[in-house]
């Protein structure tokens, strides 16, 4: 009698061996899909923490947890980044926004309102904090105004003001992963190319803004020249002043974007409708002050 054919279902019932995919590639497959998944918010495009040892979304109360650059124009801000600072993007959950891909910290484009309403041109700081309804009841002893925690897809959040009007995020998400390769607790300032280098808050009143931001977020300062204070102990750093260098002292913050070519970085700027400054040598590295397109301030920096 013949053999049996083979069942060709048997490979179905083979047992099954476990994969041990690569780490950067199981990080990098988990950031996409969760980008990927819709929120039912129009607040602002997902975050996620990540597992890497380059944490997006801050490590400690009081560090960045997210950037929203607010500009007139999506469509235009999307086509200026992307020439100058290589940017790439990932669709944001509504038409007024863009998911920035890759840089610490966590970014997106709005060309929408503010979830506490009217539109803002340049850029809102969420930060991160470890207990949001104690952080919320801190931002209203200090003078500030804020809305209620409520939750979203990626964390407890809550919108406001400072006391003088400044607007910012507050997030309480999971436990972030520690730099273990270089045990800085998750410091990032400007590691790569299109990175976010350093953060200048414009402030009307330096010694409010102390008072403010100290006592909401424990942070302590460095003075350093009159007008000016310097943030210690946050990602990515933070510097006060009520003196900037872009002319009239208009609240808000000034980003400013690490680069590996300062000099083909103008260019690029300058080709793309925007204006920048001759490069500076400064104490920390080469420097240029520079607007898009948009009339949105920022620096460009190399280390």
């Amino acid at each position: 009698m013949p053999d049996p054919q083979p069942d060709p279902f048997d490979a179905l019932r083979s047992p099954i061996i476990p994969l041990a995919p690569d780490a950067a590639f199981a990080a990098d497959l988990r950031d996409r899909l969760v980008r990927a998944v819709p929120t039912p918010t129009l607040r602002e495009p997902p975050m996620t923490t990540e597992t890497t040892n380059r944490p997006r979304n801050g490590v400690r109360s009081g560090d960045v947890s997210y950037i929203t650059l607010g500009l007139p124009d999506l469509t235009r801000g999307r086509a200026f980044y992307g020439a100058v600072l290589g940017w790439r993007f990932s669709p944001g959950n509504s038409e007024h926004g863009a998911q920035v891909d890759d840089i610490v910290p966590m970014m997106g484009l709005w060309g929408g309102e503010q979830p506490t309403g009217g539109r803002v041109h340049g850029a809102v700081l969420g930060f991160r904090v470890d207990d949001i309804s104690a952080a919320v009841a801190a931002v209203r002893a200090h003078g500030g105004t804020i809305n209620d925690p409520h939750r979203e897809v990626y964390a407890m959040a809550a919108e406001g003001h400072d006391d003088q009007g400044i607007p910012f995020y507050l997030h309480e998400m999971p436990s972030a992963a520690r730099d273990t390769v270089s045990g800085d607790a998750g410091f990032h300032n400007g590691e790569v190319e299109g990175d976010v280098s350093y953060l200048t808050m414009v402030v009307p009143d330096l010694d409010a803004a102390r008072a403010f931001y100290g006592g909401v977020f424990d942070w302590t300062f460095n003075i350093g020249r009159p007008g000016g204070a310097q943030v210690t102990g946050v990602a990515p750093q933070i510097g006060m002043t009520t003196q900037p260098e872009t002319g009239p002292a208009t609240p808000g913050v000034i980003v400013c974007y690490r680069v590996d070519d300062i000099a083909a970085a103008v260019h690029r700027v300058r080709d793309e409708g925007g204006q920048a400054s001759e490069v500076a040598q400064r104490p920390y590295g080469l420097e240029s002050l520079c607007t898009d397109d948009q009339g949105t301030p920022f620096y460009l920096h190399q280390f």
